[in-house]
Parts: structure tokens; sequence; C-alpha cells
């Protein structure tokens, strides 16, 4: 087809499809793992954490009040079949034999102000430090999200590099499969080499390419994770390395549980205490207005009264079943507690055993990766000119591939370990690692 021939409108969109089709695609942008840990801290799994945090605090807050003076206005209207007093009245209030406006009416207008705290009342007190400890667990519950979020980044871009670095060996290996076969193809057309070497090698390159499938839906799964975490579109893994030490601390969960347990003492405290008598505080400024039912003038009388009141539960059944039940959730907070503080301390010694283990299977790997390469060298010559045996040969390839991936492997577990132990301790990944 003479192109000249396609009108010049179509030509240029021509043109511009082909350029399209050429430019590479924008790849996403790469991103340091200092970026990656501080867009983590931005997400609104994040601040939703320290919101609850922040309703710690508010609640511990309103615990408090609830110490504090109530004072309240009042207005309301009275509307009765007889005349009824504005107030308590002696009797040598008015002359009733002068004419007075006797303080009765029909319609009452009363308004002022009421009062009303309480002096001492100690299962309040008991429920403000309650609250108090549920905070404080509130703001070690914000700490071990933003930790574990950050933690779990650095594990999964560890991840996805290990992945990434398995997907790219298993290349090297179909290339240099690819590479064997081509030089079989010639035997096998020479007659050289019976054709059942070669569907040998092209079984291990079938094999490595099911491999790369399943690799690549892994990718896209800790790509996925990456995502979630940090909000960012995430191609290539971010170089990291451990400029920090990771300083151990106490446990965060043990920490968080203690907090439990102080709550449920306290919440005893209070159950124990609702039986204590309460000391309170109450006052009202009263006006009332109407019209005296005698001499249909209007009438005001003011009516003011401040009092101490004691109350002291004599029997309620529902206080004692209250107790029980939260002597009961003490127990049980305290066996949590004992439960995680022995899991915790197993977690740690398992990990910090972990890390040596590690970096041994790295420098093993390592020597290992060294060796498997030059003895696939000689295993490639050797099968060339007829020395070895094809399984030989990609025995000798698979063995290059998996000292490869436990070189990768290793330096992965490496990252999970430090990751895990970050969570362990609550501590911020972002000043440890870069």
């Amino acid at each position: 087809m003479n192109i000249l021939k396609i009108p010049r409108k179509k030509r240029t969109r021509l043109a511009a499809l082909c350029l399209l089709v050429l430019l590479p695609a924008t790849p996403a942008p790469a991103f340091t793992i200092q970026e990656l840990l501080e867009a983590t801290a931005k997400q609104p799994g994040v601040a939703a954490s320290e919101l609850a945090a922040k309703e710690g605090s508010l609640r511990e807050k309103a615990a408090t009040a609830a110490l504090f003076p109530r004072i309240n206005a009042f207005g309301k209207a009275e509307f009765y079949n007889s005349p009824t007093n504005l107030r308590p009245m002696p009797p040598t209030e008015v002359n009733v034999q002068a004419g007075d406006s006797i303080p009765f009416s029909r319609d009452i207008l009363r308004y002022g102000l009421t009062l009303d705290m309480p002096l001492f009342v100690k299962s309040l007190y008991d429920l403000r430090q309650k609250a108090a400890r549920l905070a404080e667990k509130a703001n070690l519950a914000h700490v071990l999200e933003l930790s574990s979020r950050k933690a779990a980044v650095v594990a999964d871009n560890s991840g996805l590099a290990y992945l990434l670095g398995l997907d790219k060996a298993i290349d090297a290996r179909l290339v240099s499969l690819a590479k064997t076969r081509e030089d079989m193809e010639l035997k096998v057309k020479v007659g050289r080499m019976a054709e059942v070497e070669l569907l040998k090698v092209e079984n291990s390159i079938n094999d490595l390419s099911a491999q790369k499938n399943d690799l690549a839906a892994k990718i896209l799964d800790v790509r996925k994770d990456l995502e979630t975490l940090t909000g960012l579109e995430i191609s290539d893994p971010a170089p990291m390395s451990l400029t920090g030490e990771l300083i151990p601390a106490p446990y965060l969960g043990e920490k968080i549980a203690e907090k439990d347990t102080a709550a449920a003492r306290e919440e005893l405290r209070r159950s124990k205490s609702a039986r204590y008598p309460g000391l309170y505080l109450t006052g009202s400024l009263s006006g009332n207005d109407g019209e005296a039912y005698n001499t249909d003038e209007h009438i005001y009388r003011d009516y003011d009264v401040i009092g101490l009141t004691i109350q002291m539960p004599l029997f309620d059944y529902g206080l004692s079943v209250e107790q029980s039940i939260a002597q009961s959730r003490l127990h049980k907070a305290e066996k949590e507690l004992e439960s995680i503080r022995i899991n915790l301390t197993a977690q740690e010694k398992n990990l910090k055993g972990k890390l040596p283990v590690f970096e041994e299977s790295r420098t093993i790997a390592a020597k290992t990766l060294a060796n498997s390469e030059q003895i696939l060298a000689v295993a490639r010559l050797a099968l060339e000119q007829g020395r070895t045996t094809t399984e030989e040969y990609l025995r000798q390839e698979a063995q290059v591939l998996a000292a490869r991936a436990a070189l990768y492997q290793a330096e992965n577990d490496k990252w999970r370990v430090i990751s895990q132990l970050a969570v362990l301790y609550g501590a911020d990944l972002e000043g440890v690692v870069q």
C-alpha cells in the first residue's frame, strides 16, 4: 500500500498513533524508603488510630467532668384548678384582715437556677482513674498501629525486592537455556543428538516459565499491599540499609495489656466504692410569679435553698453482680497479661536468635552461588562436547537458580525479622532504616 495515497488527515492520525505505540510507557516514579515511611504515616488508617487516641483522652475528661458542679436554668408555667402557694408561707407573712394579697394563685410562672455538685463520691474518682488508664492504652495502641504499618512497609518492600530479584534470576536461566536449546536444535537437525534431549531442555524452560507466571501474581499482591499502606503506586522496591540501631525496649504489646489490667483493677475498685456513701451539694434560686386569688394583683416570691445530701445504698443486688463481673474481668486480664508476657519474651528470643542464622545463611548462599556458577560453566562446556548428560546440565542450571533464590531469601528473612522486632518494641523504623 502506498502511504502517499492515504489522505493527509488520515496520515497525520496514523503517524500520531505510531508515535504513541513507539513511545515507552511512563514508569511509576521511584521512591526512597523514607518517602514510603512518611507516606504511611499520612494514610487514613493512621489518622483513624490517632483520632481513637484523642477519643480516649476525651473520655478521661468526660469522667473528670462528673466531679464538676452542674448549674442549670429552668422555667415552667403551672396551671392549677385551685389556688396554690407560690412557695411555703409562714402564717404571719401577710395580713389578711388588711386586704393584703395572699401569695396563692391558679397560674404560676416559676424560673431560676439549680445547682448539683458531688462533694465526695468515691466511685466517680475510681471511674476517672479507669478512664485515664484506657486513655493511656489508646495512645499506646496508636503507637503500635503506626509502628506496625511502617514495619509492614519495610517487610513488603523487602518482599518485593526478593520477588523481583528471583524473577530476574529466572530470566537469566531462561536466556541460558534458550542458548542451549538453540545449540541442541542444530545438533538434532544434523543427527548428532536425539530429539528427546531437546525435549528435556524445553520442559525445563516450561517449568521456569510457569514459576515466572506464579511470581507475577505474587508481585502484584505485594505491590497492592504497598499501595494500600502508602497510597503510592510502586513499581520497584526502594533500596534499604540499616543505618541505626534497633534498641531493645519494653514490649509494647505487654504495656498495652498492662493498661487493660490496670483499667480492670480500677473498675473493680469502682464497683466496690459504689457501696460507699456519697455526699452531694444541691441548691436552687427560684422566682415565682402569679396573680393573688383574693385580689387579682400580681404577686412575686423568691424561694432559695441550699443543702447537703448524703446517699448510701443499703441493698442493691445489682451492685453485687457488677462487683463479681469486675472481679472476673480482672482475673481474666491478669492471665492474659501473663500469657502475652510469656509469648512476647519467647518471640524476642526467637527473633534475636534468627538474625545471626540468616546472616550466616546469606554468606553460605553467596559462596554456593559462586561455586554453582562455575560448575554450570563447566557443565555447559561438557554438554557441548558430549561429556555429560542433559540431566546433569539441567541440574546445575537449577542449582544456580536455587542458590540465588537462597541468597535473596536470606536477605528478605533478615528484613522481616527486623520488622517484627520493631513491632515488638514499638520502634519507629523511619529513624533506623534508610
